[in-house]
């Protein structure tokens, strides 16, 4: 393959393959841009070239392997963002391998090299007290207050993701009964989810100080500029506001709470509250269900601890009767039979 072909293939994939055939969202495209933008430069400084002068050849299986041990090694990534990586080329040489048979073995040859096993990570979430102290310490008659106060009942109420949250519009929530929002999750897929009384009057308090009317197609949330918010910017909201609240609620200082910890946080309080599985998984927009089961594994853990830690205040009852282990007539006659 020369080099024009493989750029030429590169090429392909993103603008056509995965944006027109798979539809995948921008965030999905853009995290397989930066994952190959780092094996080019890789490939670049191992085989001592170029990019424009790297062939199919320099990315051969051993590189790959090398390239996903150097993430590891001297860029600190975790597991997760290793096996991030992969996919993204495993997804190239998927696409590869269909329009250019001839390669075919060196697809596979690619394709064949494993993701790494990790560790399941049990999701952190908040107590309810916690969740009650951050809101608590939230002053609403600032604009900044009135936004955040918004911002976080809305991420409580609907436990969506950090990058839902931001592209959301004001046309996207309903105000008038029943009032829910629509939001657009992974893989395009559109979810609606009831919001309480409660986040509406908040969603309302902040888009009145803003002159913005409801069905107005505009950003949502903001910040201090105007400008539609970023993840970055809930994610520091977040831990402005856990930390703040941290001062007369300690313990949230032994946790480390992002946007996605209160979409754990939803799905557990959803859970304890005895709601279906189905209802959770479709709140959530989860694809698979064994997701959202994860959520009940905790649960149940959670649960027996506590059940022990009880068990160990009852007094403890004697057995009463014969101990046999003791009775040495018993196991005299037990060893005859």
């Amino acid at each position: 393959m020369t080099k024009t072909d493989l750029g030429t293939s590169l090429r392909s994939f993103f603008e056509h393959h995965l944006v027109l055939q798979r539809g995948l969202s921008e965030n999905t495209v853009l995290a397989y841009r930066d994952a190959w933008k780092l094996l080019l430069q890789f490939a670049c400084e191992h085989h001592r070239k170029r990019c424009t002068d790297l062939t199919l050849e320099d990315l051969a299986a051993d590189t790959v392997r090398r390239f996903l041990d150097y993430l590891e090694a001297k860029r600190n990534n975790s597991v997760q963002t290793r096996n991030n990586r992969l996919a993204a080329i495993h997804a190239f040489f998927n696409y590869f391998a269909t329009t250019d048979p001839r390669h075919l073995a060196h697809s596979e040859s690619i394709l064949a090299v494993p993701f790494k096993r990790q560790a399941a990570r049990v999701p952190e979430y908040m107590e309810r007290e916690e969740v009650r102290a951050i809101f608590g310490a939230i002053k609403t008659q600032s604009p900044l207050g009135q936004r955040d106060d918004a911002l976080l009942r809305l991420l409580y109420n609907t436990g969506m993701r950090a990058h839902e949250l931001v592209s959301l519009n004001v046309d996207h929530v309903r105000f008038s009964r029943p009032c829910y929002v629509r939001i657009f999750g992974k893989g395009k897929r559109e979810r609606t989810c009831p919001l309480w009384v409660e986040t509406i009057h908040a969603i309302k308090a902040y888009l009145e100080q803003r002159s913005v009317r409801p069905g107005d197609i505009t950003p949502l949330f903001v910040n201090g500029e105007g400008n539609r918010l970023t993840r970055f910017g809930v994610r520091y909201i977040v831990a402005h506001r856990v930390a703040e609240a941290a001062e007369k609620c300690p313990s949230l200082l032994t946790r480390k709470v992002t946007p996605h910890t209160w979409r754990h946080t939803t799905a557990m309080h959803l859970l304890q509250s005895n709601v279906d599985l189905a209802m959770i998984r479709s709140w959530l927009g989860h694809a698979s269900i064994e997701t959202t089961n994860s959520y009940v594994e905790i649960d149940l853990d959670m649960k027996k601890k506590m059940l022990q830690s009880c068990e160990k205040l009852l007094p403890q009852k004697r057995r009463q009767g014969v101990s046999w282990q003791r009775d040495q007539d018993l196991l005299s006659w037990l060893s005859k039979l």
